[in-house]
């Protein structure tokens, strides 16, 4: 079955055994040993110097194909801190828009000013607020207007980035070191003597000053300075600009800083000179430094609340710790987080081939950066900017940098009350949401690794809609804003959800997406949640008036919200304040199929079409229709739920090879190496562009196809030459580390191609043995070999046995285990012939001890049962046997989730049911089956044995006395021995042989003896 049908949730039996049955059978399961992989678990507590692999100044370069940087900034930082204290440079379009841009070649570069914030590869520019520079003149920062002036000049060959630190010696001779806590900056600058130690700040500046177009408009009376007398505090109020313009929000908003250095101010003996003074919210300061040392060091608080509050959040991160004990606190915190995956490789450097550190380099590099986004919001007393706007809603942005009054708000406001009747609450607030990039892969990631801030970027997306009037978009700072298409905090609330993290306002959580997917006027400060959306459900698609791909972010968003919905449950979905029904999530799981009226049946292309001429028609067709920031071969494969009904309905397995191959620029043999030009082609390339989101699913959907050996071999290819360790090594924006979230889940052989739903598709890893901890248990993920030379799965287990399958529930990895993989350096047909997600077919077999059983006696017959699966997964359910109709007996057949423990090479699961018959019972034939129901329906298929005979024969006389019969069987009328099977039981008065089963039991229990066993066992 076609994950876009029905969730697993609702598809789900419920199994076990009758009630009465239960009663009179004893149930004795015996364990069976299982294999783990050679190599063991790294320990408990036992951390990898990590940080060492990490290299903050990839991507920071434009790509030589796509013309994208990265837009990474190499700051200092924290993990998710709110603090990013690193260099602001002049960007070109939208490149550079983290603050940083330097050619991969280039010896030489300038830095305009240092800032506090920056937000991690986003596509548009923000933030970049309390810019500074250290100079050796009194030369400000800034010009009169606020325009940066003489640019820093440095040579890259003294820059150096690391986690929680980034330096560089300016060509001045000034050399600056940077650190960072999760929200708060410190600096060294050390001048080339004493007489130079000269300070700028300018309180106007922020991200908008590295451009041409928008630098110098903020104004003074927006901002404030203030200076202590002795210049060793600097506070005061900056503009982070409103993000995106002219395509985001229409807000602006502060961000104060305290700032403490440990020098004084020289005094200057000129009166009029401007120097150590405030003008127009910028200052240039000199400060007295001895001749034996001439640093100057600063510490800096920064709050989204308060002057107050940023003093308060230094005061409690860093009152007084030096820069070295800042950066040692940063690498301990580094390492933790980047711990949650461990690679082998990397516990011995020294060992290490040039390829093996280049991955590992890529690798960690990435995984920094997804544990680098989303950013902290909120205080350290909990304070952070309210997202409700003041009514009516601002019109357009101020370029002046006003800012609207709103009163602060306290993560403790925000409690709430869990679904199972307990309190709940967060203590962190997030901001820095990038909904549209991150819903396809991070999100996931970060459930899977970082639940607790998982669950706290959740419930800040609830509060934010809390506050806003719906789901917010896409937040910077305290602000929506809708830059792209689509309702993206729905797959982001769903994939969160499926993933692990659920710590946070499932009820509120359910109400606002039953309101964004159902309520016209849902609106986040004027932001639509389903803009157009009357026509849109009267056509069934938005027009060739908006972007083609604006359909596929509906089928998306619409199917987060089914997918959401479906998985909270039924006490949250009936739940007052949700009130969702079963017609409420048919409409949607009709909706997500709305794709196909954008599929042209003639080409089994993605098209757009006008209104329609006729009600209850399609509109003309418009090709090729318009892909935002993308190409139709791209957009294709990113509603990775429909990939069944989109094969089908666009020629079958073979057309969708044909199309992925060419996509790819791969060949049959799959031999071929594409160019990183072929890979990563740019917004406008009908071949794969890897630099942005729509395509990222796009590898894996071989899999649907009947051909998981492409997937395996292009994802290779793509981790090969897509990405690199040098400075244009990323192949586009990382979009607050999306496109990082993509490499690490591939390097993990993994990714969630269906966002919302909790299942991962598979292709071979890219080390030989890692481990992910999640909630303190482990899951190794090993092969036999070097993936990078062999990257073919030939044979995978899980936790010792078979697996057959090119996709996994996500619970595999949250329950702990042992996932490996045997390799090999050509194609092979591993899991081809098994679809990835629907019900894998199963075989039931039954073998009987005997043909005849002796009424009355001791000795069964013995029912084996085995069931198998054409996944070779370990079947989990329920083994019924049936006489006809009536159910004889029941037995639970596997083990506890993921996936029962089985012996290695063990042909599936079995199950052994004696079976005796009580004195009394007519002589007769019994025609027996057994069936196997699956506890998953969705996972495996049911399945029967074949019919099998027992004779009932009479018991042999012996001299002891009959007992006397009990009354009901006194009472019950003679048989009618004209009927030849078990119906002449049931003429007894019974109502078939279970009943005779269930009274001889009772007898046998009330007498202390059991008469009836049922025992499992596993074959192997």
């Amino acid at each position: 079955m076609s994950i876009s049908k029905v969730s697993p949730r609702l598809r789900r039996l419920k199994a076990g055994a009758a009630a009465g049955l239960a009663a009179a059978l004893a149930l004795s399961l015996a364990p069976t040993a299982f294999s783990s992989p050679a190599v063991a678990a790294p320990e408990v507590g036992k951390q990898i110097e990590l940080t060492q692999f990490v290299n903050p100044l990839i991507g920071t370069a434009v790509s030589s194909t796509s013309g994208y940087a990265g837009n990474i900034s190499p700051g200092a930082k924290m993990p998710f801190g709110m603090v990013t204290f690193g260099p602001d440079m002049s960007r070109k379009d939208y490149n550079g828009s983290g603050g940083y841009l330097v050619p991969a070649s280039a010896t030489e570069a300038s830095v305009n000013f240092f800032s506090l914030t920056h937000l991690n590869g986003v596509g548009c520019p923000g933030q970049g607020v309390v810019g500074m520079l250290p100079r050796t003149t009194p030369t400000s920062v800034s010009n009169a207007s606020g325009v940066p002036q003489q640019p820093a000049k440095f040579q890259t060959s003294t820059e150096s980035a690391s986690p929680g630190e980034y330096s560089v010696t300016l060509d001045s001779g000034v050399r600056v070191e940077l650190g960072a806590t999760e929200r708060t900056g410190i600096a060294r600058f050390t001048y080339p003597s004493a007489d130079e130690g000269y300070f700028s700040l300018d309180t106007r500046l922020n991200g908008t000053s590295n451009s041409t177009s928008t630098r110098g408009k903020v104004t003074p009376e927006n901002v404030s300075l203030k200076i202590s007398d002795d210049g060793k505090v600097l506070s005061g109020k900056t503009v982070a600009p409103a993000f995106c313009i002219p395509w985001g929000t229409a807000y602006n908003s502060n961000v104060y800083f305290y700032a403490e250095f440990d020098k004084p101010m020289k005094a200057q003996g000129d009166s009029s000179s401007t120097v150590n003074k405030e003008v127009n919210g910028s200052t240039v300061l000199q400060y007295d430094l001895p001749a034996n040392d001439p640093t100057l060091n600063m510490r800096v608080g920064i709050s989204p609340v308060s002057v107050e509050n940023a003093e308060l959040n230094l005061r409690t991160e860093n009152e007084t710790s030096s820069l070295e004990q800042v950066k040692t606190a940063a690498v301990s915190k580094w390492n933790t987080r980047l711990n949650s995956v461990q690679v082998d490789q990397a516990a011995n450097p020294s060992a290490l081939s040039p390829e093996q550190r280049t991955n590992l380099e890529k690798f960690y590099t990435s995984l920094y950066r997804v544990l680098g986004s989303p950013t902290i919001y909120s205080d350290v007393n909990g304070d952070f900017r309210s997202l409700a706007a003041q009514k009516p809603l601002a019109a357009g942005v101020d370029p002046t940098g006003a800012v609207e009054e709103r009163a602060p708000v306290n993560v403790a406001d925000y409690s709430y009350t869990k679904p199972d009747g307990g309190k709940g609450s967060y203590s962190t607030h997030y901001s820095g949401l990038s909904l549209w990039d991150t819903y396809r892969s991070q999100a996931q990631l970060l459930a899977i690794l970082a639940p607790d801030v998982a669950s706290d970027v959740a419930q800040s997306i609830v509060v934010d809609g809390m506050q806003c009037g719906a789901l917010p978009h896409w937040v910077d700072a305290s602000d929506d804003s809708t830059p792209m298409s689509g309702d993206n905090a729905l797959p982001v609330l769903a994939g969160s959800y499926a993933f692990g993290a659920r710590d946070f306002d499932v009820v509120t959580a359910a109400k606002l997406v039953k309101q964004s997917a159902f309520d016209p006027n849902s609106a986040c400060n004027g932001n639509k949640s389903f803009p157009n959306s009357a026509s849109y459900l009267d056509y069934g698609y938005f027009t060739d008036a908006d972007h083609a791909s604006a359909n596929i972010e509906r089928f998306n968003s619409d199917h987060g919200a089914y997918s959401f919905l479906t998985a909270v449950g039924e006490d949250v979905r009936s739940n007052p304040q949700v009130s969702v029904t079963g017609s409420d999530l048919e409409k949607l799981a009709q909706r997500t199929e709305l794709w196909k009226n954008m599929v042209d049946p003639a080409t089994g292309k993605l098209i757009a079409r006008k209104a329609p001429t006729t009600p209850g028609t399609l509109g003309e067709i418009v090709t090729p229709g318009s892909f935002h920031e993308s190409t139709e071969p791209n957009y294709f494969w990113s509603f990775g739920q429909s990939w069944d009904d989109l094969i089908e309905a666009t020629g079958g397995n073979e057309a969708a090879i044909e199309r992925l191959n060419a996509l790819f620029s791969m060949n049959d043999e799959l031999t071929a190496k594409p160019t990183l030009k072929q890979l990563n082609g740019g917004q406008d390339a009908q071949t794969y562009y890897m630099g942005n989101e729509p395509g990222y699913q796009a590898p894996w959907a071989y899999n649907w196809a009947g051909r998981p050996a492409a997937s395996q071999y292009v994802v290779s290819q793509l981790r090969d030459t897509a990405f690199s360790t040098a400075r244009d090594g990323m192949p586009g924006n990382d979009d607050m580390g999306a496109q990082s979230s993509w490499f690490v889940f591939a390097s993990l052989g993994l990714f969630p191609v269906s966002p919302s739903d909790p299942g991962l598709a598979i292709s071979s890893p890219l080390f030989p043995a890692a481990t992910v901890w999640v909630d303190g248990k482990p899951t190794r993920i090993a092969a036999d070999g070097d993936p990078t030379a062999a990257p073919f799965i030939a044979s995978m287990e899980i936790d010792g046995h078979a697996y057959g399958r090119s996709w996994m529930k996500a619970d595999t990895l949250r329950q702990g285990g042992n996932v490996s993989f045997k390799l090999s350096s050509t194609p092979t047909e591993w899991a081809s012939d098994v679809h990835p997600t629907g019900a894998a077919a199963t075989t039931t077999t039954m073998d009987l001890s005997g043909k005849s059983l002796e009424i009355g006696s001791a000795t069964p017959v013995n029912a084996d049962i085995t069931v198998t699966s054409a996944d070779q997964t370990l079947p989990k359910g329920t083994v019924e046997i049936r006489n006809g109709n009536a159910l004889l007996a029941t037995a639970p057949l596997g083990g506890v989730l993921p996936l029962a423990k089985a012996a290695p090479g063990s042909a599936g699961a079995s199950v052994t049911i004696p079976i005796t018959v009580p004195n009394g019972t007519p002589v007769s034939v019994m025609k027996i089956a057994a069936t196997f129901v699956p506890e998953d329906p969705s996972f495996l298929a049911v399945s029967a044995s074949e019919v099998a005979e027992i004779a009932l024969t009479a018991p042999v006389p012996t001299s002891t006395e009959s007992p006397a019969p009990s009354p009901s069987m006194t009472s019950a009328p003679p048989a009618d021995t004209s009927k030849g099977d078990s119906s002449q039981l049931a003429s007894t008065g019974l109502p078939n042989i279970a009943g005779w089963i269930l009274l001889l039991g009772l007898l046998a229990a009330a007498a202390g003896v059991t008469t009836v066993m049922i025992n499992r066992r596993r074959a192997g």
